[in-house]
């Protein structure tokens, strides 16, 4: 072999390299965001641990209501509508540990009035923006800041007797005959009610006429599919 051909050699060797190094650095954060493993821990918290880095948290877990909750001003902002009272079953919250997340978040907002537009504690939400939020704070979804229809795009379409909590559930009709297409969501919990940036954010139930005639369906958010692929 001559000092031409060892010389080739070596350089084939450093882009090789190269190209590893590249690809793991892509590769890595990928699998930094998935590789979790969500465990019960004496009844009142999840234990979530990354199987990648070691990263460990515990998710404590408390019974979401709004029993004894009041409305809560925003920028001078507060509503007038009063929260309809309802606890969900705390099964459901230890069922389902993604679930639970999204709970654990979303209580934080309960009673915040709704505000055209905005989607953060500090100026409020809309059905879309409480929505969002919800999904990208608690880990489970990274939905982006998306309008009630951007976040339907998303979403597997469900069967109704297939619902179950953590679904969405989306409305037509509820701005005015004028506005077409999507034009709310809220979070499914199950027992036919729903989460959702009303006025203010508070439950609603589902099988409320005004509700029933301007349903749209039910979907899913593929956040169960990225876990099934660590």
């Amino acid at each position: 072999m001559n000092c031409s051909d060892t010389q080739k050699g070596w350089h084939l060797r450093v882009l090789c390299a190269i190209v590893f190094l590249m690809l793991f650095v892509w590769i890595l954060p990928t699998y930094a965001a998935y590789g979790e493993t969500i465990t019960l821990v004496d009844d009142d918290c999840f234990l979530l641990v990354n199987e990648y880095t070691g990263y460990e948290e515990l998710i404590p877990i408390h019974t979401v209501t709004t029993i004894g909750r009041e409305n809560v001003k925003i920028n001078g902002v507060i509503s007038k509508n009063t929260l309809l009272e309802y606890t969900i079953p705390d099964e459901l919250l230890l069922n389902d540990p993604y679930f639970a997340m999204l709970m654990m978040e979303a209580d934080k907002y309960i009673g915040y009035p709704f505000v055209y537009g905005a989607s953060n504690p500090a100026e409020g939400f809309d059905c879309s923006g409480f929505v969002s939020w919800v999904f990208i704070q608690s880990g489970v979804y990274n939905t982006g800041r998306r309008g009630a229809t951007g976040l339907h795009t998303l979403c597997t379409e469900v069967e109704p007797e297939d619902i179950r909590p953590g679904d969405l559930v989306f409305f037509e009709g509820t701005m005015g005959p004028n506005v077409k297409g999507i034009t709310h969501v809220g979070i499914y919990v199950g027992n036919n009610m729903m989460l959702h940036a009303g006025d203010p954010i508070g439950f609603a139930d589902l099988t409320d006429p005004n509700w029933v005639k301007h349903l749209v369906g039910y979907g899913r958010l593929p956040y169960e599919e990225e876990s099934e692929n660590e």
